[in-house]
């Protein structure tokens, strides 16, 4: 990351960036090509039987897409609504991948079914009972159709360094955000003003027409790792932690501890790769001696995400680690706009049908 974003200087790293940038010409030709596959119906969208929101990105991680994708799944239930949830399952293991499991507990009840060909997902989603389907990070899938799409982007990384993979963070041009009918700018409680009202304007300027809302991620509570008993945000107050996480804006994350009053020890945190494994290895191998090590540095508690503890839920960390480890619960908040969201999605699985009702008998 730290090449990419150009903070890694000298000769090494500039060339690195120079290969990386002619290897992504080569992504961006293949991305726009099968675009306009699809444009000029080479490819086709398949369309299954209820309706489908996908909540997804531009980029690969980072905007905080899965607390984003509960908040809908939970504005479909005030609904009266039976959503499912459908996502390709990157690393999936026979129990589901990290975010699977935090989306078990931050949506009790909802069936989700991972399948890297979305279709057959949705197909089986429907036939078990789902009156709505909610696609996870599915933008770039366009085999299946959908009636929403919603798209996010991190206000402080908005556009993965403005570069297509692997030189940039971006999936697409930045011109695919005319596709999305909905667009949501995450982390927007610590962005200044005038950032996001330009930021709106890059989409605007870039062909999107939809609305457009702003959401906040509020830390909540502390949750220790070993009992899961609760503990106040006030906790980190003063205190000197160890942050260690495997998320697509590990950046993020050190601010927000900071914002609660935290302090972090000149090792800053423990960057692992996004849905990285948490197996016994990696462990005794990364998270053990980070944390031994920045407790010699004066680490009274090491702090992780929710999608870091989901992995390791039953390993006795806190024992060889010296510390009290928690995890930071974190709620996605609507903070501008959620009536407008309410409204699309409304219209999303109701639309036709409303229309229907409302379009005059012929004479």
């Amino acid at each position: 990351m730290a090449v990419i974003s150009g903070e890694r200087r000298g000769a090494g790293a500039s060339l690195l960036r120079f290969v990386l940038r002619l290897l992504s010409f080569w992504f961006w030709l293949a991305a726009i090509t099968r675009l306009a596959m699809y444009r000029i119906g080479l490819l086709r969208a398949i369309k299954v039987d209820k309706p489908v929101i996908c909540v997804g990105n531009l980029t690969t991680g980072g905007t905080g897409k899965t607390p984003a994708v509960a908040r809908v799944v939970q504005m479909l239930q005030e609904l009266g609504l039976k959503p499912w949830i459908v996502s390709r399952g990157y690393k999936s293991e026979t129990a589901g991948n990290d975010e699977m499991k935090v989306l078990e507990e931050l949506c009790p009840g909802v069936p989700h079914i991972q399948n890297p060909d979305r279709v057959a997902g949705a197909t089986k989603a429907i036939h078990d009972g789902a009156e709505v389907i909610v696609l996870d990070d599915g933008f770039s899938h366009l085999r299946l159709k959908r009636d929403l799409d919603i798209l996010l982007f991190d206000a402080l990384n908005p556009f993965g360094y403005a570069r297509m993979l692997p030189r940039g963070l971006l999936r697409e041009p930045v011109r695919s955000v005319r596709r999305a009918k909905f667009a949501i700018f995450s982390r927007a409680g610590v962005a200044h003003v005038d950032r996001l009202r330009d930021l709106e304007d890059t989409i605007r300027c870039n062909g999107f027409v939809g609305g457009i809302a702003h959401a906040a991620h509020s830390p909540v509570k502390l949750v220790r790792v070993s009992n899961g008993e609760d503990a106040p945000l006030e906790t980190l107050a003063g205190a000197v932690v160890a942050p260690f996480c495997g998320i697509g804006n590990p950046r993020g994350f050190e601010r927000t501890l900071e914002k609660l009053g935290a302090k972090l020890t000149p090792l800053g945190a423990l960057q692992m790769d996004d849905h990285q494994d948490y197996g016994e290895r990696e462990i005794e191998r990364q998270v053990i001696p980070f944390l031994r090590m920045t407790r010699e540095t004066g680490a009274t508690i090491g702090v992780c995400t929710q999608k870091d503890a989901v992995k390791f839920r039953g390993a006795d960390i806190e024992t060889e680690a010296g510390m009290p480890v928690y995890e930071l619960r974190i709620e996605f908040r609507i903070i501008k706009n959620e009536e407008a969201l309410a409204e699309a999605l409304k219209m999303a699985v109701h639309g036709e049908e409303e229309e229907k009702e409302t379009r005059p008998e012929p004479a």
